[in-house]
């Protein structure tokens, strides 16, 4: 929309913007320009979400696993922030079946019969006072897919759902394009900060095992990255095709860290 002059109106355009300043820190976090958590920030404000999760579900595991969580109320003490996936809860038996590539919200199930909401995720949104879920498949394969969701405290217009819609192909294009090895290490890291926290509240030593904090075993950063992927349930086709190396180098690190820890393959 054009005003007298011909400018273009803040109104109009402050929002496309917002969406245009997020995708491009999305990007660009995913390419190690920043880190994950705040890139997901980025992306979540500039939609207006009050909160968004990145998750990842291994097919032999129940529920997925967050890879990244962004809340607009984190630095509320009295708030009710988001601790964990609802992907799986607002999809319900579509979970299993959904392609790469799809969106799902959350208001286009609550009028499908067929559809069932869990407690969990009842009791967030009475919490939250949350409106409307919006839910990315990223990617999918035999193994594993990806998702990002992305949680309103208000409905959706018709128009806001199909601009979203429309952005998918350029969040699941980013997503593939993404810096090798990123969900592995924001894993990582994340299961470090909880652990220092942890150990800090409690006053208590972090653990001493071979993926504990301390590193007791003196793993190179590769190689740790490789034993926690192998204690997750991956081959070491999983490890190879996760960290795009070939299975020669990986079975080189193995036979390191089964040097360190005095263990044998």
């Amino acid at each position: 929309m054009l005003e007298r002059g011909g400018g273009i109106s803040a109104d109009i355009m402050g929002p496309d913007l917002r969406v245009l300043d997020g995708i491009a820190s999305w990007c660009g976090g995913l390419h190690g320009s920043m880190s994950l958590v705040d890139a997901l920030g980025s992306l979540a404000a500039g939609f207006g979400a009050d909160a968004s999760v990145l998750s990842r579900h291994q097919k032999q595991q129940d529920r997925p696993r967050a890879v990244a969580m962004m809340d607009a109320k984190s630095d509320d003490a009295e708030a009710v922030t988001i601790r964990r996936p609802f992907c799986q809860d607002v999809m319900g038996y579509f979970f299993t079946k959904a392609r790469a590539s799809t969106v799902w919200f959350l208001s286009d199930h609550l009028s499908d019969g067929n559809w069932v909401s869990t407690q969990t995720l009842e009791n967030w949104r009475a919490t939250r006072v949350i409106e409307e879920v919006v839910v990315v498949v990223l990617a999918g394969s035999l193994r594993q897919q990806d998702y990002i969701e992305f949680h309103f405290a208000r409905p959706l217009e018709y128009s806001e759902k199909l601009e979203l819609e429309a952005l998918v192909p350029t969040l699941v294009r980013s997503w593939s394009g993404r810096k090798t090895g990123l969900v592995t290490q924001a894993q990582m890291d994340d299961r470090m900060i909880r652990h220092r926290a942890a150990a800090q509240e409690h006053r208590l030593k972090p653990e001493a095992s071979i993926l504990g904090v301390s590193n007791p075993a003196n793993l190179s950063r590769a190689e740790f990255r490789v034993c926690v992927m192998l204690s997750r349930g991956l081959s070491v086709k999983g490890v190879t095709e996760e960290l795009s190396l070939s299975e020669a180098t990986v079975r080189t690190h193995l036979r390191s860290i089964y040097s360190k820890t005095e263990v044998s393959g």
